[in-house]
């Protein structure tokens, strides 16, 4: 297909149910806009994908590509990258589904807004309820004192995630449920940053589309019912991925004072939780030994040959 204006890009990860019902949701919804579906399976167990692998997903514009090994979030959406020809860059969680034509009205929006490079839209839960589209970057009053006092100190009056908008805004953080770049600044600023296995992504590369120049707005128009969970399940292990990822974005975005008061703040908060939860215990140990890249999940990953 010549001249595709979108790439919708989402990683299957022994969750193909969801997968063909975000597909089915796309196929339905998107008129507006000539556009591919990538998907990209991130070394699902064999019957998982064998379910990705049939004529339902019949057709030109939609790719599989199989990974052998689980790259996570932000390898296996820049795997989706290299072979995507859209101008324009759609990330979507496989446990999402598109409620109208989302592409379109995101599109439309770069181009009357030409200083914006990513937005994202309405993310619902089940009961028709706004979910977790945008957040703000952690910042250290915020940390220490809340957000209320954390607003006042802010250069960019951001608006609170606990207010439901009408209208466009710009926020500082999208979900990363639901991302819509322009392709040339995802580029320009080396897309996702691998180093992140599952979270913390859309942190990062929010504050590196502001920090480039370019705005990150919420177009509550573009609607996506997010379901959550589609191919994780809670467990201390994805708990402790978590804070390896966060340290790593202290450690990217902050100075040493910053970094450490942030890090001193999650010290005091999960030495309180070891008396609270099941895990406490375990994600303070690794706390202690200061989540440590080495022990993400990562490299925990077994390489899949036929």
């Amino acid at each position: 297909m010549e001249n595709i204006e979108v790439s919708f890009i989402t990683i299957n990860y022994n969750s193909s149910n969801y997968t063909k019902s975000l597909v089915s949701s796309i196929l339905l919804n998107t008129k507006d806009v000539s556009y591919e579906v990538i998907i990209i399976d991130n070394a699902s167990e064999e019957k998982d994908f064998e379910n990705l692998n049939v004529d339902f997903f019949s057709g030109e514009n939609i790719k599989i590509i199989r990974s052998p090994i689980n790259l996570g979030f932000a390898g296996g959406n820049m795997l989706g990258v290299s072979a995507a020809k859209g101008r324009y860059y759609f990330f979507i969680n496989n446990d999402c589904e598109v409620l109208n034509d989302a592409a379109s009205i995101f599109k439309k929006f770069l181009i009357t807004h030409p200083t914006t490079a990513l937005v994202t839209g309405s993310v619902l839960d089940k009961e028709n309820r706004f979910s977790s589209s945008y957040k703000q970057f952690p910042h250290i009053a915020k940390q220490l004192f809340g957000n209320s006092i954390q607003r006042i100190f802010s250069k960019r009056k951001f608006p609170s995630n606990k207010v439901k908008l009408e209208h466009p805004a710009k926020v500082e953080v999208v979900s990363g449920a639901c991302m819509f770049f322009d392709a040339k600044v995802f580029c320009k600023i080396g897309g996702f940053d691998t180093v992140f296995f599952l979270y913390c992504e859309e942190e990062d590369i929010s504050k590196r589309v502001w920090d480039q120049g370019s705005e990150v707005y919420f177009v509550p128009s573009a609607r996506v019912f997010h379901a959550s969970g589609g191919s994780s399940s809670q467990e201390a292990s994805l708990e402790k991925e978590y804070y390896i990822s966060y340290f790593h974005l202290l450690d990217k975005h902050y100075n040493r004072l910053g970094r450490g008061l942030l890090k001193l703040a999650l010290f005091f908060k999960l030495f309180f939780r070891v008396f609270k939860r099941r895990n406490g215990l375990r994600v303070f140990a690794s706390m202690l030994g200061g989540f440590a890249k080495k022990d993400s999940l990562r490299y925990k990953q077994v390489i899949k040959k036929d």
